[in-house]
């Protein structure tokens, strides 16, 4: 079961219906049931693995938890001299460290186990021939839990934070369990830290009219783009790619950048839908998006979009990288041996490709996210070593960096640079990405755009025009957003004008939806990860 699937909506009535007839002090306790149901529903056999990361994490935080305040408690008590006090804290810091890693490595196991255990499937098929078993292991066999990469990354983010004491960990399994499994997030995110959303699912949860109206409001958004832009454009781009040797460059290039379009329309539809919902039970959960392709660089592209994903590799993986002892040395042992650019672009490279690698294989397994996470790698390294260096020669150059023309033309790059992005994992092999770009760059073909070429690629000519139309409305929604609150703007105006908006936006969405045979309600292009 999905956001967008009938039988969510009665899900969510009746949870939401149960959830406010509860008293207030009990609310967490429904929010833990209907989330557990909508796991369930999911499937039953994903239960065993989310009780294991929540317990086996809850456990480690706990006994680091008490580990530190029987060493506080100690300490107040023998009030040791500075040498002894510096030991214990040494010794106590050493015992939480093997409880971590001994956590964090099971957790990483079994996440790296389930996503990347098709790739051996000849191995293991081969080892039980050699055995004398008679079936064979396939793809259809691995089990892959639902969100398994946005609860293992939110378990882990808590982990590091207790033994790093960030926040104080959690006495209650069950609430660190609602933190981990509450349902708005664990589809596709937003990754969570604890110290946000634990402490969010604390609050008193009362029932605020205001609140659960903008929150249906933003629901209906992310029900808009999902719908009627995403899954209406992913038709036109896949028709494009599966006939790419018979398509014009022109279609092609097109249908790039109407990818972007499209991922971007169904991500953060699903993150609308999923902080509408959680608004509605009045608990606030993390910005994913902050309008991305208004950025100026990659670097601030990717501070933009997908922020939690963003911050959690940020936080948990460069930093302690390049803060180091291996890139301490390596910039110690360069330092006065090669020019300072060289020295500090060693020192830059190490976390950044290690960082993006890694991001690159939990988006997806396979050679293509390994290539995609080495392409934002060099493009990040690019962005950070020699952007002073750009921005010194359009100085010597006069070009005029604070205009708005120049703004559009970073916007435009930087679009475009993600676009290239999305050419090496959308088409789903290298070979197929190769051959599409080829065929854009030698048979681009402008006047194709303009002929009836355009028209067979799965829409008509009206579902282009519908698909233009709303992709316009959702560029203008997001400008407005940028220099105010569109939610507030709507509620400033009087009765007719509001109402008339909430229904012409209702009917968009049921009338011009894409629905109907061949749909598929789960696709939700990041569940994949």
């Amino acid at each position: 079961m999905t956001f967008i699937d009938f039988e969510f909506g009665i899900f969510l009535l009746l949870g939401v219906l149960l959830f406010y007839l509860c008293p207030v002090k009990h609310r967490w306790k429904i929010l833990l049931l209907i989330s557990l149901v909508f796991y369930a529903i999911a499937g039953v056999k994903y239960l065993p693995f989310i009780f294991v990361t929540s317990l086996s994490v809850w456990l480690g935080g706990r006994k680091m938890g008490q580990r530190l305040d029987r060493l506080e408690q100690e300490l107040l008590r023998d009030n040791p001299d500075r040498k002894e006090k510096k030991a214990r804290k040494e010794a106590a810091k050493k015992d939480c460290k093997k409880v971590m890693l001994g956590i964090l490595v099971l957790n990483l196991a079994v996440l790296c186990v389930v996503k990347f255990t098709k790739f051996f499937i000849g191995p293991i098929n081969h080892l039980l021939a050699v055995m004398g078993g008679s079936e064979s292991f396939t793809a259809a066999d691995i089990i892959v839990p639902l969100g398994i990469s946005y609860y293992t990354f939110s378990a882990l983010s808590y982990l590091l934070d207790v033994y790093w004491k960030r926040v104080s960990y959690e006495k209650n399994y069950f609430r660190f369990l609602l933190y981990l499994i509450y349902f708005p997030h664990i589809l596709q995110g937003p990754i969570e830290h604890y110290g946000m959303l634990g402490q969010e699912l604390k609050k008193e949860l009362r029932f605020d009219y205001d609140r659960v109206c903008k929150g249906m409001q933003l629901m209906l958004y992310g029900y808009f783009k999902k719908l009627v832009i995403a899954d209406r454009i992913n038709t036109f781009i896949t028709t494009a790619y599966g006939a790419y040797d018979s398509t014009a460059g022109s279609i092609l290039l097109l249908a790039m950048f109407l990818d972007v379009v499209y991922i971007y329309a169904d991500f953060s539809g699903c993150m609308d839908i999923a902080r509408g919902v959680s608004q509605i039970f009045g608990v606030q959960i993390a910005l994913n998006f902050d309008h991305p392709f208004s950025s100026r660089s990659i670097t601030e592209f990717w501070r933009r979009w997908h922020m939690t994903m963003g911050g959690w590799f940020r936080e948990y993986v460069y930093t302690p990288l390049s803060t180091s002892e291996l890139v301490k040395n390596i910039n110690k042992a360069t330092r006065n041996k090669m020019p300072a650019q060289i020295s500090r672009s060693l020192t830059t490279i190490i976390p950044v490709f290690v960082t993006w690698v890694l991001t690159g294989l939990w988006h997806g397994t396979g050679k293509t996210y390994v290539a995609w996470g080495l392409y934002y790698s060099v493009m990040i390294f690019l962005s950070v070593c020699f952007g002073e260096m750009l921005h010194d020669l359009t100085v010597r150059c006069h070009v005029k960096t604070e205009t708005e023309s120049y703004h559009l033309f970073q916007m435009i790059r930087t679009t475009c640079i993600f676009a290239g992005g999305r050419l090496l994992t959308r088409p789903g092999s290298l070979s197929l990405s190769w051959a599409i770009l080829k065929r854009t760059i030698f048979h681009f073909s402008p006047t194709a755009l303009f002929g009836k070429a355009l028209f067979l690629q799965g829409l008509g000519k009206k579902e282009l025009l519908v698909a233009a139309v709303c992709i316009l409305i959702f560029g203008a929604v997001s400008i407005v957003q940028q220099r105010m609150s569109v939610r507030d703007l709507i509620a400033r105006q009087n009765l007719p004008v509001r109402w008339g908006i909430y229904i012409a936006s209702v009917v968009a969405v049921v009338i011009l939806g894409v629905y109907g045979a061949g749909y598929d309600a789960s696709a939700f292009v990041y569940m994949a990860y």
